[in-house]
């Protein structure tokens, strides 16, 4: 006996971020952003202990394309921690970071995108926030 019970539906596989922004796009978003870093009023002096921005700028996209869902194509371990306990995290600083990091992603892609890598960042900017906050005795 047949019975006409729908077909199931099919299984929805989540395209990763990075998939939907490319490594391209990811690219010129970290190499105009910090560009931008390095002339920024706040920003510059943090991060002028950075010595070879080719490398820094490198690591940073191999960082967001594989916290986006991109396949690692580099060996490299990410210590978020100890990369920037050097400069000083403060709450301002890490709100003028995600502020130019979003003006900067909307330069290179559309709003919606933005906003979902921008999350990503606001999570990271969270994380920096809890491990430098000062501690109360």
């Amino acid at each position: 006996m047949e019975t006409n019970s729908p077909a199931p539906a099919p299984k929805r596989r989540l395209e990763p971020l990075c998939d939907k922004i490319s490594l391209p796009v990811i690219r010129a978003v970290v190499d105009d952003f910090y560009n931008r870093i390095q002339v920024h009023p706040t920003l510059a002096e943090p991060f002028s202990i950075v010595q070879d921005w080719n490398l820094h700028k490198d690591r940073l996209v191999h960082y967001w394309w594989t916290v986006s869902g991109g396949l690692p194509y580099k060996d490299y371990r990410y210590a978020l921690g100890d990369k920037h306990a050097p400069v000083g995290v403060t709450n301002p600083l890490v709100d003028d970071w995600l502020a130019l990091f979003h003006e900067t992603m909307l330069d290179h892609m559309d709003a919606d995108l933005a906003k979902r890598w921008h999350g990503m960042a606001a999570g990271i900017g969270e994380s920096l926030r809890l491990m430098f906050a000062p501690r109360e005795s």
